[in-house]
């Protein structure tokens, strides 16, 4: 349906008015404060993140301002006989579709601005997944293009979502894995397993990778392993595989060495060896203290585990290293022998 230029002009005019930039001049600058006030012990990365994302905003916003002022002007010191003749219209009528397009994305940017202030907010020390950011920022740049098309160029989004039925079915079964990548990472973040910086370990058939989560995206988890290697999982494969979970930036990580020695030796004297040699140790955590226990006996053997828990599962092997090296320099020391 074709719509009268005079129309569309009116339209666009209710929605670019100077003082609605005012106010989008005055959440941005409440954001800044909040950001400035509350967020001071984020990362590094986070913050030259916001910072980026203010300074564009803000110039973002200083165009649709000056357009917007522009636009006033052309009102107020215009004579109307010259908004009558079609060129004019019609030139006027771009002017404030660009405009109108200019104000919505700086919109859009404000308040993906609001929502990293409030995800930033709310987890201080814990990753946010971009996944969120930009199923966020998808869903309400969506909201705002349906709106801004049923509200000023009066398109009937109803007729066209029913004429492109067997087109959504045709692009549905080709984008199959894109989907169902995209749907299980939206199912991992509400079920919220692991965020970022957690250890795990992911089982899926024959495969396993052992790492800490990097980034979760719309297709793939991201996860670097002991070895500075960097893996991407699809989501999918994330959803369907058994997750072992090392750490989550809240519980201990728990650790264990085996010792064997020959069958006869003096138990409770190993059992204080190995705790007094613990103790010294500044990477292990002391609540709970470690812990030595009898595992096994044979003719032959006692076999005797310790126990131990540390903060950074990252260095599972360097402090595992500092550990088997303590309780042996104890054994020498003794002249107890393995």
């Amino acid at each position: 349906m074709k719509v009268p230029v005079s129309s569309m002009v009116d339209k666009i005019q209710s929605f670019i008015h100077p003082e609605y930039y005012f106010i989008m001049w005055l959440v941005l600058v409440a954001g800044y404060l909040f950001y400035r006030v509350f967020l001071k012990q984020i990362t590094n990365k986070r913050h030259n993140n916001l910072k980026e994302r203010f300074r564009s905003t803000a110039f973002l916003l200083l165009i649709s301002t000056v357009l917007s002022i522009i636009n006033w002007a052309f009102i107020s010191f215009t004579e109307e006989e010259l908004l009558l003749n079609s060129l004019v219209l019609k030139l006027y009528a771009l002017f404030l579709f660009l405009t109108l397009t200019v104000s919505a994305v700086t919109f859009v940017k404000q308040a993906q601005i609001l929502a990293y202030l409030y995800l930033f907010f709310m987890n201080m020390r814990v990753g946010i997944p971009r996944l969120i950011a930009n199923l966020f920022t998808f869903v309400f740049s969506l909201v705002v293009v349906i709106y801004l098309l049923s509200e000023v160029f009066l398109i009937n989004l109803t007729a066209m979502v029913a004429t492109s039925a067997v087109f959504s079915i045709v692009l549905g079964l080709a984008l199959q894995d894109t989907l169902g990548n995209l749907f299980s990472g939206v199912a991992l973040q509400i079920g919220n397993p692991f965020t970022i910086g957690d250890w795990v370990e992911v089982q899926n058939g024959g495969s396993k990778w052992v790492g800490q989560v990097q980034e979760i995206t719309w297709r793939a988890t991201f996860i670097s392993t002991f070895a500075n290697e960097l893996i991407m999982i699809p989501n999918k494969i994330m959803a369907q595989s058994q997750i072992l979970i090392y750490s989550n930036n809240i519980k201990q990580v728990s650790h264990s060495q085996v010792f064997r020695f020959d069958f006869g030796v003096d138990i409770e004297k190993i059992k204080t060896l190995f705790v007094e040699a613990l103790k010294q140790n500044p990477d292990l955590v002391q609540d709970p203290g470690p812990k030595v226990l009898v595992t096994e006996i044979t003719e032959s053997w006692v076999t005797i585990k310790v126990f131990y828990s540390l903060e950074d599962f990252s260095r599972k092997f360097s402090i595992g290293d500092s550990v088997i090296s303590a309780i042996l320099e104890a054994l020498n020391r003794e002249k107890i022998p393995l």
